[in-house]
C-alpha cells in the first residue's frame, strides 16, 4: 500500500480497474484446482459471456486492455468483448498461480495431505510440490501493478482516438479537459487468485483471505481515486 501511495503523490492520474474473471471451465464446474494448466472453456460459456456485452463495467473506452495469455482468459475477452481483442496485451505476470502436483485434485482428494493443510492454513510459507512459490506469484502481480501506475503517470500527451471494432471510439491515452486529467479505465481479464490479491494489495483492510473474486465470467471494479 505505501508504494501505491508514492506513485498517486506523484502524479498517477486516477485509475479504474475493471478486473473480469474468465468464465467456467470443466475444472471450475467440477471444483478442481486449476492454475497453470490451461483448458479451454466450456463451449456454453460463450454464449453467456455474450451476453455480458452490455453491462456497464464492460462498456465505454477502456485506456489499456491486459489478458493473461492462458487461453480461458483469451477466450473470455474474446466472447465478451470481442472489439478490444486486437489492442489486448497478452501478459503472463496475469497467469493464476500454479499449483504444481495438485493441479486437476479436489480438496476432497487432498484434504488428507498434510502439507496441503498446512498450505491452506499459510499459503506463504508452504508451496505446492513442483508448484509455485506464494513470494514469486505476489512479485509478479506487484510488479505489473507498478508498472501500470509508472505507464499511467506517463502518459500526459493526448493521441488520437484509435476506432473500435464496434464502431466506437477509444483513446490510446488520458484525455486532458482543461487542467483536469479523465479517469483511466483499465480492463484486466484474469484469474480469480489474481483478482484477490489485486484487491488486497489495493484496498485498505481487504486480504487476501478476506478478497472476494467476482464468480466466473464476472467484473469487479476498483476506483484509484
Amino acid at each position: 500500500m505505501n508504494n501505491l501511495r508514492q506513485e498517486k503523490s506523484h502524479g498517477t492520474p486516477p485509475l479504474e480497474l475493471v478486473l473480469l474473471r474468465h468464465g467456467h471451465t470443466q475444472w471450475n464446474k467440477e471444483r478442481r484446482y486449476l492454475g497453470s494448466s490451461d483448458l479451454p472453456l466450456l463451449p456454453e460459456e460463450r454464449d453467456g459471456l455474450a451476453a455480458h456485452r452490455e453491462l456497464p463495467e464492460l462498456t465505454g473506452d477502456f485506456w489499456r486492455i491486459y489478458c493473461s495469455d492462458l487461453l480461458r482468459c483469451r477466450e473470455t475477452l474474446a466472447a465478451a468483448v470481442p472489439w478490444l481483442e486486437d489492442q489486448a496485451v497478452y501478459d503472463p505476470r496475469l497467469r493464476e498461480m500454479s499449483f504444481g502436483e495438485w493441479e486437476g485434485c479436489t480438496y476432497e482428494q487432498l484434504s488428507d495431505n498434510l502439507l496441503y493443510r498446512s498450505w491452506i492454513d499459510d499459503p506463504a510459507a508452504v508451496t505446492p510440490p513442483g508448484g509455485e512459490a506464494w513470494a514469486a506469484f505476489a512479485a509478479r502481480l506487484e510488479q505489473f501493478l507498478t508498472d501500470l501506475l509508472q505507464e499511467a503517470g506517463l502518459s500526459t500527451i493526448c493521441c488520437p482516438d484509435q476506432q473500435r471494432g464496434d464502431g466506437q471510439t477509444s483513446s490510446s491515452a488520458p484525455v486532458i479537459l482543461g487542467h483536469e486529467r479523465k479517469k483511466l479505465r483499465v480492463l484486466i481479464v484474469t484469474h480469480g487468485g489474481v483478482i484477490r490479491h489485486l484487491l488486497a494489495k489495493i484496498q485498505p483492510g481487504v486480504t487476501f483471505r478476506t478478497g472476494i473474486a467476482p464468480p466466473p465470467g464476472t467484473a469487479t471494479v476498483i476506483q484509484l481515486q
